[in-house]
């Protein structure tokens, strides 16, 4: 198949795929809930069937009601913590500032830009953010509406927020809206934080308006959004990966020849729903049975079956201009803590330089027990999270605008280990049994970087968690703005 083809094949599987999440129905998230309720802790389950058959509530949204209720008091609880530590802060900076005479405010820059920055309710934005006003220039920052009230609007960072509707469902008045921002604020530079097709189409909007878009080319995303197709695109180069088959119904994975084990999960990537990762197969022929039958495999929405590799995984950032890495950060799963891994490093400047690539790249990786050799997962064009590791490296902001500069920045060493104080408090509550695990958590509390919080900019920290996520859970409980989660994402700002 030529290359030609190919792309716009995948080109439209991608914008079925997108049909197809766009049209899910309420009896699909309903369907979602009740699930999520039967694999739920047995004594809960119970509780809430028991409650369901007194009070004629439904279980799936009595389930809904009453898991948003415990959040809600849980940020409660929370808030007296978080005020005091906003106010000491804010107190202690004051004093140091006057002190040693230091202002908060940046230097100026002769080449001050205008940056317009989307996804404003993640914890990467902020840092984005943040790094771009302390190099001296102009953050006007925009997410959905219905994160309007999300802390990092009141980052002393940002001059200016905006909402604009959902991507995936108002594509044009979100193309609309953004293209007036642009012209309105005079903006130089749009820096997309997370992934939508759409943005793709933003970069000929925008040209007309003198502003450039720092995203990879429509050929190349095209290759990043379907991992199937990246699968293929990165073994064309010679890197490694592994061994994948694309599923476009249940009777192929009924009648695959399982010689071992295999990740099954969907060939297409969606940043608004978590994946359903699987292995197969499972511990019965029966049990494997009933696991595919539950999936809705189609050609509009295909699969990937990847051969299971065990070992060490690792995601990483990269920020590219022309084919040269410029930022790089690598680090355990779900550590946020930057290491040293040359053999990693060395595939993604091979794929960088190959491709010719410009843009944001999140990877990834994982590091076979079985041979030691380096395996690429996945690739998004998206901003990935490890990027808060650069939370105190001030060169962030030039290795965007200097392209002639080979220099790689990497986080520094006294950078420490990420985390969100409420997901610590929680797992502090969890593991209440396990002195070890509480150990670590406090460990982590005391000695790492709260990922929000910041000396001279401690408002977003206090805001985000008690203003956004308490309107975001609140909404919840009318019918009219009901969204069945499975967790609170501090870091992402969302209800997953």
């Amino acid at each position: 198949m030529s290359t030609r083809s190919e792309l716009h094949k995948v080109q439209d599987l991608n914008e079925l795929h997108q049909h197809v999440y766009d049209s899910m129905t309420f009896s699909a998230l309903r369907q979602q809930s009740q699930d999520n309720l039967e694999q739920s802790w047995p004594p809960y389950r119970r509780l809430i069937k028991t409650l369901s058959q007194l009070t004629h509530i439904p279980s799936y949204l009595l389930n809904n009601y009453v898991r948003t209720i415990v959040c809600l008091l849980l940020f409660g609880l929370m808030f007296p913590l978080n005020l005091l530590i906003t106010l000491l802060t804010m107190i202690l900076s004051y004093f140091c500032n006057l002190i040693h005479k230091k202002s908060s405010l940046p230097s100026s820059n002769p080449s001050r830009k205008r940056i317009l920055i989307s996804g404003g309710s993640t914890t990467k934005a902020l840092h984005l953010c943040r790094s771009f006003y302390q190099a001296g220039h102009q953050i006007i920052l925009v997410d959905e509406s219905i994160n309007w009230l999300t802390g990092h609007r009141w980052s002393n960072s940002v001059e200016r927020f905006y909402v604009h509707p959902s991507p995936s469902k108002e594509s044009d008045a979100y193309l609309t809206i953004l293209a007036n921002i642009v012209r309105r604020e005079k903006i130089n530079v749009f820096i997309p934080c997370c992934h939508s097709h759409i943005d793709e189409r933003l970069q000929v909007a925008l040209a007309t308006h003198n502003c450039s878009i720092f995203y990879p080319r429509s050929d190349q995303t095209i290759f990043m959004s379907n991992k199937y197709a990246f699968i293929e695109r990165t073994r064309s180069l010679n890197l490694s990966v592994p061994s994948s088959f694309l599923i476009t119904s249940r009777e192929q994975l009924l009648q695959f020849n399982y010689d071992c084990s295999y990740i099954c999960k969907p060939a297409t990537i969606d940043s608004l729903h978590h994946e359903k990762t699987i292995i197969l197969p499972r511990s019965t022929p029966s049990e494997t049975i009933e696991y595919i039958n539950k999936l809705s495999i189609s050609e509009h929405r295909p699969y990937l079956l990847q051969k299971f590799l065990s070992g060490q995984e690792y995601s990483t950032h990269v920020t590219a201009i022309d084919g040269r890495i410029k930022l790089f950060v690598c680090s355990p799963k779900s550590t946020y803590q930057h290491v040293d891994q040359p053999r990693i490093l060395q595939w993604c400047m091979q794929y960088v330089e190959t491709l010719n690539l410009t843009g944001h790249l999140s990877m990834k990786f994982i590091i076979d027990d079985h041979d030691e050799q380096v395996y690429a997962i996945e690739c998004r064009s998206y901003v990935d999270s490890n990027i808060i590791s650069f939370y105190n490296h001030p060169e962030v902001a030039n290795a965007y605008f200097e392209h002639e500069s080979s220099t790689m920045i990497v986080p520094l060493a006294s950078a420490r280990q990420i985390y969100w104080l409420p997901y610590e408090l929680w797992q502090l509550v969890q593991n209440i049994r396990s002195r070890k695990k509480i150990i670590a958590c406090l460990k982590k509390i005391c000695f790492g970087k709260e990922a929000i919080w910041s000396w001279n900019d401690p408002f977003p920290f206090l805001l985000h968690y008690h203003i956004h996520f308490f309107y975001l859970l609140f909404a919840n409980l009318f019918s009219k703005h009901i969204r069945f989660f499975n967790h609170v994402d501090c870091n992402m700002g969302r209800l997953f």
